[in-house]
């Protein structure tokens, strides 16, 4: 079943096998890294979390701390402890005597109130007192005892501790209104007899602190941050509609264990949870999220990563396709040149650019080439000499047009299969090619240059019939140093390529090698392959029966032909063949120092 990509161009092809690989590493790398940055992210949203609840239980343990020093210092003042120290206080005395009392302790009040303006101050005493019922500064001990919590209260001053509550007290001297308020309330002892109570005060700021800090603490919309006394009883909150909602679906946490971001299952919805003491009272600071509203938080990520994967995928077919189609381009316009060579068209030319690649330097060297061909053209032309050497130096110059086009066809096909180092070898070999084929316009080359020209012909082949194979070249060091006509030995290997190699299959054995015998070089081209019948070697190297065919030898006789010219007889090529053993190509050539 034909493969459907091969019927798309090659230009989509490759910007198909250059963007698909890439899309599928950075997939790959945004799934591996989204857990690492998901991980960090949630550790920075907690850690903020943290350190939210822990500022906001900074700020209400720093009002407590206010509110506790206010205290000991109301117990601390003389006045205070003067008036509720002397005898008979509490019972009933002159007007006058206790009217005196109220102005000394409002004016301590008063001048506490000022300097800490957002606390307000109260002494609870007894109800006989005249100014028991001021209900600002003083206020009887009766009010104390309503109140619901007043054994907790009584309990916790009792055992030398301060008691913090809820509370409505008014809001000024001369306003009548009252408000909610966190009140401390503190037992006044006797500095002479430590045991004896003279009395009680509370320090009260307004609830609205603690909300704020509440609200300040909270970074969600759905969430609830609130304060808990350990009796049970409800401080304040951030938000008094969500705590009313949860109160009735039963969410609320009690006063408990310390907990942080601990995921707790409450009615029909999972929540994230964190508890912690508040020092300067027996509270708690209470953290209620819902699971789907911390979680929401981590979405834009997941845009952010899908963003980014379109983006990068767009940007990486663009380029793909950009630069594909470059490359492509420029073998169009090989194909375009190579297709009007083949045709007779020996103006063929490609424009060179700044760049220094493997195409490049195809371009340079086809061009030399092409220009090569022309000079020779231009030069049997005016010299006017036979035709039968126009037509030897014309095929000395040139390389096959097939077998450039195969080359670049395999070159193509190992790019559209990512196949680049395999590619850049047979780029190189080819370009290697051309620059020995050309020669800067030299007929006598080295042994060593013609050597490296029949290697890069090798590599060129080997790697189109991969496996089917083996060659090998090798040359004593003296031959290196000596002259040769050049282009001599890739005819006699294509030869046994095409012939000797047909039916091979993984056993074909090609070597070529260079040595001296009798005052003479010697380079034979051996093959293990299927041999030639003695009635064909007889003309293979003469004009007789010559068809221009597949198999007809001419490039034997091209060989034979050019090496008689230069070095006459006995020189030129020599077929040793066995059928079903080999065929030996011996080129003799005279001895002599490039």
């Amino acid at each position: 079943m034909k493969n459907p990509l091969q019927k798309l161009s090659m230009h989509k092809r490759m910007m198909l096998y250059f963007s698909v690989p890439l899309i599928l590493v950075q997939i790959l790398l945004c799934f591996l890294c989204y857990p690492q940055v998901v991980r960090h992210y949630r550790e920075k949203t907690d850690y903020s979390m943290e350190q939210s609840v822990s500022q906001a239980i900074s700020f209400t343990e720093s009002y407590l701390r206010n509110m506790t020093y206010l205290a000991n210092m109301v117990e601390d003042n003389g006045v205070i402890q003067n008036t509720l120290s002397a005898d008979g206080f509490g019972e009933e005395r002159p007007y006058m005597e206790q009217w005196l009392e109220y102005y000394e302790l409002n004016k301590e009040f008063n001048s506490y109130e000022i300097s800490n303006s957002i606390y307000r101050f109260c002494l609870y005493v007894p109800d006989e007192v005249m100014y028991a019922g001021n209900q600002y500064y003083f206020d009887g001990v009766s009010r104390l005892k309503e109140r619901s919590d007043y054994v907790d209260l009584r309990y916790a001053l009792n055992t030398g501790e301060d008691y913090v509550a809820i509370s409505r007290e008014r809001d000024g001297v001369d306003q009548q209104d009252t408000s909610q308020m966190v009140t401390l309330y503190h037992r006044i002892a006797s500095k002479k007899e430590k045991e004896e109570e003279l009395g009680i005060c509370s320090i009260s700021v307004s609830a609205k602190y603690f909300q704020d800090i509440m609200k300040n603490a909270n970074i969600t919309s759905e969430g609830l941050v609130y304060l808990m006394s350990e009796n049970g009883r409800m401080i304040t909150s951030s938000n008094s509609s969500i705590l009313q909602k949860m109160q009735k679906k039963g969410i609320l946490l009690n006063y408990g264990a310390e907990l942080f971001m601990e995921k707790k299952k409450e009615g029909q919805k999972e929540y994230y949870i964190t508890r912690q003491n508040v020092d300067g009272a027996s509270w708690q600071m209470i953290l209620i999220i819902p699971e789907n509203e911390y979680e929401d938080q981590y979405r834009f990520l997941w845009l952010s990563a899908a963003l980014m994967i379109g983006s990068m995928i767009a940007v990486i077919v663009l380029m793909s396709y950009l630069l594909s189609g470059y490359y492509v381009g420029r073998l169009k316009k090989l194909n375009v040149e190579m297709t009007g060579l083949e045709s007779g068209n020996l103006n063929a030319n490609l424009p060179i650019t700044t760049e220094e690649d493997e195409i490049e330097e195809i371009y340079h060297n086809f061009n030399g080439m092409v220009q090569e061909v022309q000079r020779l053209m231009q030069e049997h032309y005016q010299l006017g000499k036979e035709v039968k050497m126009a037509e030897v130096r014309a095929l000395q110059a040139q390389i096959n047009p097939h077998f450039l086009y195969n080359t670049l066809d395999s070159i193509v096909w190992m790019i559209e299969n990512e196949r680049y180092p395999e590619a850049v070898t047979m780029v190189t070999a080819l370009a290697r090619l051309f620059r020995i084929s050309l020669s800067k316009g030299k007929t006598i080359i080295s042994v060593s240059d013609e050597l490296e020209h029949a290697r890069n012909y090798l590599t060129i082949q080997t790697m189109r019939y991969k496996n089917k194979f083996t060659v090998s070249v090798d040359a004593q060091p003296e031959t290196l140093g000596l002259s040769t006509i050049k282009l001599i030995i890739q005819p006699l290997l294509e030869n046994a390529i095409y012939h000797g190699m047909e039916f091979a299959d993984g056993d074909g054995e090609i070597c070529v090698r260079a040595y001296l015998a009798d005052d003479d070089l010697i380079i034979d081209v051996e093959d293990n392959g299927c041999g030639i019948p003695a009635d064909v070697c007889a003309t293979l190297l003469t004009d007789e029966t010559r068809v221009r065919s597949k198999g007809s030898g001419i490039g034997l006789r091209n060989v034979h032909q050019r090496i008689r010219l230069y070095y006459g007889e006995p020189y030129g090529l020599t077929i040793i063949s066995e059928p079903d053993v080999g065929t030996t190509i011996r080129v003799r050539l005279p001895q002599l120092v490039y």
